[in-house]
């Protein structure tokens, strides 16, 4: 079946080092583009050297064998040497949705290493008309997967410094809190110093208001 929002001048190039595969999504193709013109290429690197890049140029990128910076390396370049062109990956073989991170350089769409006939088809048509396509079944994945849990800042205090920061804070002196605690002085002095050290701070007025801005984040 011909798509009539295809140009006339519409060029895949084909990036994926197995020939069989690449013969594949080229006969495929073949059916439902007549007038596609095609270039095929084992590496992306020689990709980049081809002279049919174009706005209407649609790249269809075996990602399998790339480290997420590669991938995102490759987009880049290509962003660069035409930012209208079409870019379609396929392969990808980690979690899902890591995926969410080639969207965001601007990727086209993205395909699964076994995509079906349909889903070509969908995703031509996706792109004739200037939207993005991921496929049903990764989509309903990305939404049910729930976002990354932040992981909790790393408290700046110990327990001890933050019971010595308090009563530092209350008006008491090293000495003080040297008896309440059981402690030497010297002991707590050495504490007040890491204390202000790691509040960035000189001074035990600024350590309260260090304190009261940012409590949570302050001790375990």
């Amino acid at each position: 079946m011909k798509n009539h929002n295809i140009q006339e001048d519409y060029v895949m190039v084909i990036v994926d080092n197995r020939p069989m595969y690449r013969a594949g999504i080229r006969s495929r193709v073949e059916l439902m583009i007549p007038e596609c013109r095609f270039s095929e290429h084992d590496l992306f690197a020689d990709s980049l050297l081809d002279r049919h890049i174009g706005s209407s140029t649609c790249f269809m990128i075996s990602v399998r064998n790339m480290s997420d910076k590669t991938i995102i390396h490759n987009i880049k370049k290509l962003r660069l040497l035409q930012e209208t062109c079409k870019i379609v990956l396929y392969g990808y073989q980690q979690p899902v949705p890591k995926i969410i991170a080639f969207f965001r350089e601007k990727i086209s769409g993205y395909l699964p290493d076994d995509f079906t006939d349909g889903e070509l088809r969908e995703c031509i048509t996706a792109l004739a008309a200037n939207r993005i396509y991921i496929n049903m079944q990764i989509a309903i994945e990305l939404m049910i997967t729930p976002p990354p849990v932040r992981s909790r800042k790393k408290p700046l205090l110990t327990q001890t410094e933050t019971k010595v920061a308090n009563l530092l804070v209350r008006g008491l002196s090293p000495s003080h809190i040297a008896r309440e605690m059981g402690r030497k002085i010297s002991t707590i002095s050495t504490i007040k110093s890491n204390i202000l050290k790691k509040t960035q701070v000189n001074n035990v007025i600024d350590l309260a208001e260090v304190m009261e801005k940012e409590p949570k984040e302050m001790s375990i």
